[in-house]
């Protein structure tokens, strides 16, 4: 490719020319528009940052409003201060519910700062509550309202006034002063009556907005006020007197937005923000110097970067034309060279430059990807049938290596087969677990062994090649590796392994042994299920008989009939761990284990209740189903468990006579214990739940159920009498809850616990 006089125009050096050209009239053009924008977009960020100022202030202080009618309400249903104000004068003044009442209040002001206090005035009573004190109302209102210009009855009449929720304002004493404090006060409505049965005031915390206020950004060169929907000041960032009151009368007409105004014969900025929720108008005004100080600077600057660029413009375009040229015209004279014919013509240099580039790159990847993938295919090829046994033994182990890049340095070997298991729930690493145990066991082994991984019928298995100098400790250091990477795969990908490994083979042949006794002690991990690492030559299965004998048959049934259980469940013990000891058959073991369940059960005297068992237990279903050694042994123990119930439930059948009155009186001591049951009763008396319960009802004429629900209502009615609530009555029969106690009463007694307390 060649770029003469006929191509100029496609250049880069002439684009660049054009574009150094251009950068000449950038600056003018750019400063004439930054500096006639600048005022727009000065006010634009005047009305930006001050309107989002505001929102943040009102989305606090509605969000702190919110939170104080949410507690008037939570406060105007609550059950000790409805009884509270249902009290009247005559009656005794309850002083457990005052000072619960207290408690209560104490902990809502705590966990609210946004008020200061708590006060619930009472009609009947005519005395206020607080989280302090309980007084009357004029002592009340002498601590805290009084002033010369509130009276006692502009107090009064508010306090009796019926009023769903507002704000106003009051004197409220505060430190030893009486300031005018915001404050929310909301009426009691009884049900029965529409009349206000008392009213509760919130003083709001005034310290707290002003110190949000004077927290806001320029808050020190302005001015912030929040007004009510009287146009009232409530809250202010500061004392001042410069703003006349006609300008509050104003901003309380407008609505939301911003605004510039003269204000003190200073040209200020006057945003106003609305409060959907309390009608509220939050109102900021901060002079106009503050913002347009920015732009100063930014004049500035315009006009020393205008006469920059003019200056140096000229000796740039040349310079880097010049300079950035000779460089890619080298570039294009190298590969041009090389370009493919009948090639479509490019842009400019740059992008017949990018094309070659990127194509040499490609041609150079693809092979290399090519040959890593067939290279790959071809090793896990071999080590499939090297581990079936289907390669050429003639041919050396260097030889095959060298030919398929495998690092093996002798004739020792030993394959290890994974089984891969998952503590998550993410699929995607299940469906990697392969590639991520495969390439993190390779990062922990490859410093001691040479090792190399495959998939055999979708099992990991590994071939390893030991040096001969490492004989000796191969399986110590591959335990110890082995170890490691199975600790960081679980904590990083929730994966699991065992593995299973042989002893020491040599030559090829020995690598299809090892990959069998592999399998062989992989069947193993089925059944002991402990560890990360099982070896061959601690699970190779030896000659045994059949050691479980009609005699220990006899023993065992011996032991069950005479009562002695833990002496039997101590010789299940030691058959289960006979049974899989390393040199046990899994086939023999499996056999003994079935032979000790029937043997259990064959101690049942009762052919009726071995029949039972037999059907409803299904003892070798079970047994069949179990896969590890701790689920035979967990299995054979809960068998052992049900035959010795079976077995004491016959045997307690001669000595139930008088069992109901037993029962009866175990029932009148522990009526209040919530767990008390039936099944609770025959573990006590070591009956079965059904069999207590029948005997019972034959010696009684009553069921136990019955029993125990009217044994606790009976008790229960002894509380109510005595003032008890329903929930702790509930509580100390033995009732699991308020809701179950209330319908167990009224199936006995025909009445609700509440009719019942009025009645009685």
């Amino acid at each position: 490719m060649r770029w003469g006089k006929s191509n100029f125009a496609r250049s880069v050096a002439f684009r660049w020319i054009v574009s150094y050209a251009v950068i000449l009239f950038i600056p003018v053009i750019l400063s004439v528009v930054v500096y006639s924008q600048t005022r727009g977009i000065v006010e634009n960020e005047i009305k930006r940052a001050s309107g989002a100022m505001l929102q943040q202030v009102r989305y606090i202080v509605d969000g702190e409003l919110q939170q104080t009618e949410s507690l008037g309400a939570q406060l105007s249903i609550h059950p000790d201060v409805r009884m509270l104000l249902e009290q009247t004068p005559g009656e005794v003044e309850n002083a457990y519910l005052l000072y619960k009442t207290k408690q209560e209040l104490n902990n809502m002001l705590s966990a609210n700062d946004f008020i200061k206090g708590i006060y619930i005035y009472s009609n009947e009573l005519g005395a206020v509550l607080s989280s302090e004190t309980f007084v009357e109302e004029r002592l009340f209102y002498e601590m805290k309202h009084q002033t010369d210009a509130f009276a006692f009855e502009d107090w009064l009449k508010l306090m009796k006034e019926n009023q769903p929720g507002k704000y106003v304002l009051l004197p409220v004493e505060n430190a030893g002063k009486r300031t005018i404090t915001p404050s929310y006060v909301r009426s009691f409505h009884m049900q029965s009556e529409q009349q206000s049965a008392g009213m509760m005031l919130f003083p709001l915390n005034v310290e707290k907005m002003k110190t949000m206020l004077e927290n806001i950004d320029w808050v020190e060169k302005g001015h912030v006020f929040i007004m009510d929907s009287s146009h009232q000041i409530l809250f202010q960032s500061a004392e001042t007197e410069s703003i006349s009151p006609s300008a509050y009368a104003e901003w309380g007409s407008r609505g939301s937005g911003t605004f510039t105004d003269t204000i003190d014969g200073v040209k200020s900025v006057v945003t106003i923000e609305s409060s959907d929720t309390t009608g509220w108008k939050y109102v900021s005004v901060f002079p106009t110097d503050v913002f347009w100080e920015r732009t100063r600077a930014i004049q500035t600057m315009n006009i020393a970067g205008l006469l920059l660029c003019m200056m140096i413009g000229g000796a740039v375009i040349y310079y880097f034309s010049r300079k950035n040229y000779g460089p890619v015209k080298r570039l294009v004279s190298v590969f041009s060279k090389s370009a493919p014919q009948g090639a479509s013509p490019d842009k400019d240099e740059y992008s017949f430059i990018q094309r070659s580039v990127l194509e040499t790159i490609r041609e150079r990847d693809d092979m290399s990807s090519k040959q890593v993938q067939q290279l790959r295919v071809l090793q896990n090829y071999y080590l499939e049938r090297l581990l079936k046994g289907k390669t050429d033994r003639n041919v050396p182990p260097a030889e095959l290596a060298k030919a398929h890049r495998l690092t093996w340095k002798s004739d020792r070997f030993a394959v290890l087969l994974f089984y891969i298991e998952s503590d998550g729930s993410d699929r995607n690493v299940l469906a990697l677990s392969q590639f991520i145990v495969s390439n993190i066991v390779s990062d922990f082994i490859r410093d001691r062994f040479s090792i190399h991984f495959t998939d055999v019928d979708g099992t990991l298995a590994a071939v390893v090649n030991v040096d001969p100098d490492c004989e000796e400790e191969w399986k110590d250091g591959m335990e110890d590796a082995l170890a490691g990477a199975a600790e960081f795969i679980t904590a990083r990908y929730q994966l699991r392994f065992t593995a299973a490994g042989s002893e020491l083979q040599t030559g090829l042949d020995g690598v299809h042994q090892a990959f069998l006794q592999a399998l062989e002690a992989q069947e193993y991990r089925m059944v002991l299920g402990e560890g990360m690492l099982i070896w061959y030559g601690d699970v190779k299965p030896s000659e045994s008989s059949y050691f479980f004998t009609v005699n220990d048959q006899m023993i065992l049934m011996n032991l069950m009939k005479a009562d002695e259980f833990e002496k039997a469940r101590a010789m299940i013990d030691h058959v289960v761990h006979q049974a899989f000891q390393s040199q046990s058959s899994l086939e023999i073991a499996k056999f003994v284990l079935l032979d000790v369940a029937t043997t259990l059960i064959k101690t049942i005297p009762d052919q009726e209740q071995a029949g039972i068992a037999w059907d409803e237990w299904r003892p070798l279903k079970r047994l069949l189903s179990c896969s590890t050694k701790s689920e035979f042994h967990q299995e054979l123990l809960d068998i052992l468990d049900r035959v010795i119930g079976a077995l004491r439930c016959k045997q307690s059948v001669q000595t139930s006579a008088g069992i109901g009155d037993k029962v009866m009186a175990y029932v009148q001591e522990h009526y209040s214990d919530k767990n008390l049951s039936v099944s609770m009763i025959g573990d006590s008396f070591r009956l079965t739940p059904q069999y207590v319960s029948k005997l019972f009802r034959e010696q009684t004429g009553q069921g136990l159920h019955d029993f125990i629900s009217q044994t606790r209502v009976e008790a229960s009615k002894l509380l109510l009498q005595e003032g008890a609530s329903i929930d702790d009555t509930a509580a100390r029969v033995g009732f699991a809850s308020g809701h179950a106690f209330i319908r167990v009463f009224k199936k006995y007694e025909g009445i609700t616990p509440g009719k019942y307390k009025t009645i009685c």
